[in-house]
């Protein structure tokens, strides 16, 4: 993991940050200018998790390893003193953005202590094409099931609540959520029917879609003022959240 820091003053809050890749590609080096403008945009710490990667660590490797981190992160580690790890929050873009959805499912079930809020980027809820009209260079449904297939080997499996979240049953007292999606993406209407079921079952739910752009858009920020857009809209997201804390 590696961990991102504003300035070296006390109290600051925390996000545990789950990259992109489809579970089978990424590392730490890919999002490094992002979360430094993030982390000082935010006035946070950021936990960026080196999960394992597919298909040598299948699922549920990368969920297992984004819960020790968060686990890690509310023990309050020397490591990360002085910050408040009661304002923790958890996000993810893509891979990362399902990872953050089955995180806090996992984490409120378990009882252990949930995020004060989760933060998905067209995360994925159901490994399911919902989309194939929107499939670009950057994700097809080929490349869709490609990535499964190195997550998720059988696709009995692709229906666990751990690779496919958005079939959850009981979504009641889930952490809240931002939830973005991409018009241009074969996975959308999956996510956006999670985020509402969200909703229905009383769940804060913000639910932004941006039109026009594709799956991966969100940290190309200095050639899309939409995931400029974006990268503002999470700040202030989580400037309510980090003031108040429940």
């Amino acid at each position: 993991m590696r961990v991102y820091r504003p300035s070296d003053d006390p109290g600051l809050p925390v996000v545990q940050w789950m990259h992109s890749g489809g579970f089978a590609v990424g590392n730490l080096d890919q999002n490094e200018e992002y979360l430094r403008k993030l982390s000082i945009a935010s006035r946070s710490v950021i936990v960026s998790v080196d999960y394992r990667l597919a298909p040598e660590h299948p699922c549920p490797a990368a969920l297992d390893d984004c819960r020790s981190v968060w686990e890690w992160i509310t023990s309050a580690p020397d490591e990360l003193r002085p910050v408040d790890v009661t304002r923790a929050v958890i996000a993810g873009e893509s891979a990362g953005g399902t990872l953050t959805f089955a995180l806090a499912q996992q984490l409120h079930e378990t009882g252990l202590p949930c995020p004060l809020a989760q933060i998905s980027l067209y995360g994925t809820a159901v490994m399911e094409v919902t989309n194939p009209e929107y499939a670009t260079a950057l994700l097809s449904p080929e490349d869709c099931h490609w990535f499964w297939d190195m997550y998720v080997p059988d696709p009995a499996d692709r229906r666990s609540v751990q690779a496919s979240p958005g079939l959850a049953g009981d979504l009641v007292g889930l952490p809240p959520a931002f939830v973005a999606t991409a018009e241009v993406d074969p996975t959308r209407d999956g996510t956006e029917e999670y985020a509402r079921r969200m909703q229905e079952s009383g769940v804060p739910v913000e639910l932004r879609r941006y039109d026009g752009m594709m799956h991966g858009f969100a940290t190309m920020t200095a050639v899309l003022p939409a995931a400029e857009e974006l990268f503002h809209e999470i700040v202030a997201y989580l400037s309510g959240v980090f003031a108040s804390p429940e």
